[in-house]
């Protein structure tokens, strides 16, 4: 199942915590999907909130399968292929969360959805690429991907990957553009925060509609038909 993500703090805790300016633009969500227009922040407007398209929407493209591969970068696949090695060179971007979503595996064809977060729910920043994209009407279009990392020990208990966490010391880094390819993706890490909560959440995180406060709510796990299950 995809990694999803949250950014659902408010404005002014965003400007602080990633010392940037405040948009009027920014709307919280707590069910971000792919497609979606979101805040990220780069090194071309590193004191403000720009708005990327998480992959490429279907939409924009007779290319249907171009869609999902442009998601998520594995940080093991990066330097070897060409494409991602430009960017992250020359196009990094921090992604805004404050947590994210994965699904376990209980059994065959049976998850259960899990929350991933901060103490107090403080945001936090992920490694990202950004792309410019042509769309079919000629259309200049701002992506995103996001790197991913092998899981951490806490978020092993529920996959195998994770999003690619940055510390607040490596997030300035991680948008300086004097590093080398080879030297930014050294700190790139599965992110060992000791203070990482986990816990399961509705099985409605896979519709896209249903995006507000209570998919943060811990709930009895359920699996992803809405069946409570003994598994945890």
């Amino acid at each position: 199942m995809p990694i999803n993500f949250s950014i659902a703090a408010k404005v002014q805790t965003i400007s602080e915590n990633f010392s940037v300016e405040s948009s009027e633009l920014y709307q919280p969500t707590y069910n971000a999907q792919p497609s979606d227009l979101l805040p990220v922040i780069t090194s071309e407007n590193p004191e403000g909130l720009s708005y990327f398209y998480w992959g490429i929407n279907p939409s924009f493209t007779k290319k249907k399968g171009v869609a999902t591969k442009l998601l998520y970068a594995p940080v093991e696949d990066i330097l070897t292929k060409p494409s991602l090695k430009k960017s992250l060179q020359l196009q990094r971007c921090v992604i805004l969360a404050d947590s994210f979503y994965d699904w376990k595996e209980i059994a065959k064809k049976e998850r259960v959805p899990y929350r991933f977060h901060l103490a107090d729910n403080k945001p936090f920043g992920i490694a990202g690429l950004w792309h410019t994209f042509e769309s079919d009407n000629d259309e200049t279009i701002h992506t995103f991907m996001m790197i991913t990392t092998p899981a951490s020990h806490e978020v092993k208990k529920v996959s195998e990957r994770m999003p690619a966490i940055l510390n607040e010391d490596f997030m300035v880094e991680w948008l300086n553009d004097s590093h080398t390819a080879e030297s930014i993706i050294s700190i790139i890490k599965p992110f060992e925060e000791e203070h990482i909560f986990q816990h399961p959440v509705n099985p409605k995180l896979s519709d896209p509609a249903f995006n507000n406060p209570d998919l943060w709510k811990k709930v009895p796990p359920a699996n992803q038909f809405g069946n409570l299950t003994l598994f945890n």
